[in-house]
């Protein structure tokens, strides 16, 4: 089930960037999905930002890996 972004404030949905899907509110091109992804494969929160250049602090990429958690262990099977 996807995650619902709206409510996460390192997220934002806009027109114009990535098809309007979410995205990190201070790197716009990268879905955070693909930070989930990341850490989920065992990469640290340092790396994530390292290799794709973020410009998001380490607590904005903590608290939507947080937020994704959250949502999975709420999210309704």
């Amino acid at each position: 089930m996807p995650i619902d972004w709206s409510r996460c404030p390192a997220v934002l949905i806009r027109p114009g960037y990535l098809s309007g899907r979410p995205a990190l509110r201070d790197d716009p091109r990268v879905p955070p999905e693909t930070i989930v992804e990341n850490l989920d494969s065992g990469e640290t929160a340092e790396q994530v930002i390292e290799n794709y250049g973020l410009r998001t602090s380490l607590r904005d990429v903590l608290a939507v890996y947080d937020y994704a958690k959250k949502q999975r262990v709420t999210s309704p099977v």
